[in-house]
């Protein structure tokens, strides 16, 4: 690893994104601490040098308790994951070392100083660094305004590029698709020339369909004589999600570690927490766990107790169960095109003594009549300790769903009168009434 670690500071000062610094005397200099993160599992930047910005000085204060987060800027990672389900060719790309791209004023450079040596016998050096870097509260905005940026100021000269970048981004990752192919080659091309204007360069592209990546393949040979690195896997990772491109599908992975004795509440909440459902897809399996807390926490039990047997053999089945997730799929496109005979957004809600929950799908009629049916999304809540009765916490599932319709289709620009929301409840239909 030191090798590794080594390679990267020195690939800094080569590309010219660190200088030394001589006036080591700045009494107002911040100086980083830093260390390097391997990650196996990536294919490009297997170590990463993280900047700790957060640690404390001597004066009890920390670079980022002074840098300002700045506003969100790009669209949750929900409603990028929706709005890509629409398109029936997708592509997705990400940029390279995206923050590595942008440039720190030089009036601040000198608040991301770091000292430096390849060997411990080494006199200790002095360097600043001059891109935005990762670690600081304030990178990820700098890094996404930038980008943004290039679309407002040269977005006219590619007109199916600019939109996309300011809604189809979540951080550094492209999420986008199109119609055809003769669109998704023109997506292509426009994209990288307008980011190529901003000094950003995107790699590892996907799509779904053989033609456009043969495309996207030819044209980089053509253009440096080079291969270019695709995502060529079938299945690869999405924002958290492992999609399968070649059926097109979602599947599901349970990555949780072997199980270690004795099991407490610690151990737990650790392995609940690495169940990621940004969007409800497996919501049933995810609130038996959110009921399972519930009931840790009711049994007063601490951290590193170890869990009552009554709890333990619950988790033990639960925990054996999640295996099957493993068979879970869930088609990425939705059937949805621009010349679909109607788009329908359908809502159910319910709800139990235990929890209620709330489901949303789209019902398209395409040109030839046929009808799609998919799962977009849905949301559940435990219900609470203090007894509620059954037709509130029906109307509690009811909010939920409400507001569940409105944000979907606001993402899928569903009109109103094509929205239906359901409740089996009597109770409930009266008192809306």
């Amino acid at each position: 690893m030191k090798k590794d670690y080594v390679k990267v500071i020195n690939e800094y000062l080569d590309l010219g994104h660190m200088e030394k610094v001589e006036d080591k005397e700045r009494t107002d200099a911040v100086y980083l601490p830093h260390h390097a993160v391997v990650r196996n599992d990536k294919i490009t930047t297997k170590v990463r040098v993280v900047f700790d910005a957060s640690c404390t000085g001597t004066n009890g204060a920390s670079l980022n308790q002074d840098l300002l987060v700045g506003p969100t800027l790009q669209p949750e990672l929900r409603h990028i994951l929706m709005n890509w389900r629409q398109f029936p060719i997708c592509l997705v790309a990400d940029i390279i070392k995206m923050y590595r791209q942008v440039k720190v004023s030089k009036t601040d450079v000198d608040f991301q100083r770091i000292l430096w040596r390849e060997n411990s016998e080494d006199e200790l050096q002095h360097f600043r660094l001059l891109r935005v870097t990762f670690g600081t509260s304030s990178a990820p905005y700098l890094a996404v305004k930038s980008l943004q940026q290039i679309a407002h100021d040269e977005g006219a000269d590619f007109p199916l590029a600019s939109n996309r970048v300011l809604k189809d981004f979540y951080v550094d990752d492209l999420m986008t698709g199109c119609q055809n192919v003769e669109e998704g080659i023109k997506i292509y091309h426009e994209m990288k020339k307008l980011l190529g204007r901003g000094g950003f360069e995107l790699q590892r592209w996907s799509t779904n369909n053989s033609e456009l990546l043969d495309h996207i393949q030819e044209d980089h040979r053509q253009a440096t004589g080079g291969h270019l690195e695709l995502k060529i896997d079938t299945v690869s990772k999405i924002l958290g999600l492992t999609w399968n491109r070649s059926s097109d599908e979602f599947e599901y992975t349970v990555n949780l570690p072997p199980l270690e004795t004795p099991v407490t509440k610690r151990r737990v909440i650790s392995d609940i927490a690495k169940l990621f459902d940004p969007l409800g897809w497996i919501a049933p399996a995810i609130i038996t766990a959110k009921v399972f807390i519930q009931r840790l926490w009711l049994s007063g039990i601490d951290w590193d107790q170890e869990l009552p047997s009554s709890l333990l053999k619950d988790w033990l089945n639960y925990r054996e169960e999640l295996k099957q997730l493993t068979q879970f799929r869930l088609p990425r496109w939705i059937h949805a095109s621009s010349d679909d005979s109607l788009v329908e957004l359908h809502g159910f809600a319910d709800a139990s003594n235990i929890a209620y929950a709330a489901v949303v799908y789209a019902r398209i009629i395409d040109k030839d009549g046929s009808i799609h049916v998919n799962l977009i999304t849905s949301k559940t809540k435990v219900a609470p300790v203090k007894q509620v009765s059954i037709p509130r916490l029906e109307l509690c599932g009811a909010v939920l769903l409400a507001k569940l319709l409105k944000e979907v289709s606001t993402v899928l620009g569903v009109p109103k009168q094509q929205i239906h929301a359901w409740t089996d409840s009597s109770v409930v239909l009266a008192w809306l009434r």
